[in-house]
Parts: C-alpha cells; sequence; structure tokens
C-alpha cells in the first residue's frame, strides 16, 4: 500500500513540467486579455469620432476611460503573476539542478550580449512594462476627452469657459489626478484572494533553499 502510494506521488519532472505549464498558460492568457481589451478599446475611438460633438459621444468617452483602467489592472495583475511563476521556476531549478548547463529559465547565455540603444540591436526591454506605460497614455488621453467635454458643456449654463488651449491643459492636469488616484485604488479593491495559498517569501538571499 504505501509502495503504491509512493509510486503516486510526482516527481521532480512532473513538479518541474507542471510549473512551465502553469508558467506558459499564463503567457498565453495576457496575448487574449490585451488583445480584447484593446479591440475594444479601438473600437471605442472610432465610434468617438463618429459621434462626436453628439451628447453619446461623452457616455462613449467615460466608457473608454473605465475600460482602459480595467486594461491597465489587468496587465498589473498579470505582471504580479507572471512574476510569482518565474521566481517559483528559479527557485526549483537553483534547489534541484545545480549545474546551469541543466537550467533554461534561471539562467542567461550573456546579459551583455545584444544590449543595445542600436535601433537594429536587442534590448533588455519589459513588454509588459512597456504595455502598462501605452495604456497608462491611453488612460490619461481618454481622461482628457472626458474633462475636456465636461468643461465645454459649462457654456450650456452660461458659464464662461477658458480658451481652448487652456482647457485642453486642465484637462490634462485633472485626467492625470484623476489617474493617479484611480489606478491605486482599483489595485486595493480588485486584488486577487491569495488567503489560502502559503507564501515562501522568496528573496534573491533564500533563493534555491529548502522551504
Amino acid at each position: 500500500m504505501a509502495e503504491a502510494k509512493k509510486e503516486n506521488m510526482p516527481t521532480i519532472n512532473d513538479q518541474y513540467d507542471r510549473l512551465i505549464a502553469a508558467r506558459n498558460y499564463h503567457y498565453d492568457n495576457l496575448n487574449k486579455w490585451l488583445m480584447s481589451f484593446y479591440v475594444i478599446i479601438g473600437a471605442l475611438l472610432v465610434a468617438f469620432y463618429n459621434l462626436y460633438p453628439k451628447n453619446i459621444a461623452a457616455l462613449i468617452a467615460v466608457l473608454g476611460y473605465v475600460i482602459s483602467i480595467g486594461a491597465f489592472l489587468s496587465i498589473k495583475g498579470y505582471f504580479y503573476w507572471e512574476v510569482n511563476w518565474i521566481t517559483l521556476i528559479h527557485h526549483f531549478e537553483k534547489a534541484h539542478f545545480k549545474s546551469k548547463d541543466e537550467r533554461i529559465y534561471s539562467v542567461f547565455a550573456n546579459k551583455k550580449a545584444n544590449n543595445s540603444l542600436n535601433p537594429v540591436k536587442g534590448a533588455n526591454v519589459s513588454t509588459t512594462k512597456v504595455a502598462l506605460v501605452i495604456t497608462t497614455c491611453i488612460i490619461v488621453i481618454w481622461g482628457m476627452i472626458v474633462i475636456f467635454m465636461g468643461i465645454n458643456c459649462l457654456s450650456n449654463f452660461k458659464i464662461v469657459i477658458p480658451e481652448k488651449l487652456i482647457t485642453m491643459i486642465i484637462a490634462f492636469v485633472v485626467s492625470c489626478i484623476m489617474t493617479v488616484v484611480l489606478l491605486p485604488l482599483g489595485c486595493i479593491t480588485l486584488h486577487s484572494d491569495l488567503e489560502n495559498l502559503d507564501d515562501m517569501e522568496l528573496t534573491k538571499d533564500n533563493m534555491s533553499k529548502p522551504q
């Protein structure tokens, strides 16, 4: 009975394969999430362009702003889990594969090679960070549109509004402030429930040590 139970226990290779599969599954999902969000944002932008300056265009702008924030938070959440999976893989490889030649994900061929500012060469740039920067810019732009249209609506109440350039500057500043407030708030209120997961608290100091 004990021997049969021992035979059913996962081997080191099984555990390693599961880690790689989980990591790859998470990577594949990022492309789907990003594509879905960006397609929706693009469609809303086209709809806004075709409907402006009708009143419904303001609603589309608000929706674009909200969805862009959702896209940013999703990418940020993905980044969090991405680091988790790759850290677990690095820990596993260093704990079980002592030789660098045996490892795949916890080694690098040559960190300095092909890392250049030359436009026709590669560089150490994080795709996820680039996506976060681009999405942040999209959020600010949608926010500017919403604020700009809101300020222009004040003329309906016989309120004098500033010149267009001043209005755009005000819209940009207000949009940046809104974004700085809402993004951290979203991170705090929409976090994953990790209560049932044991925290290995892996760092550079305890990496590869038994937990």
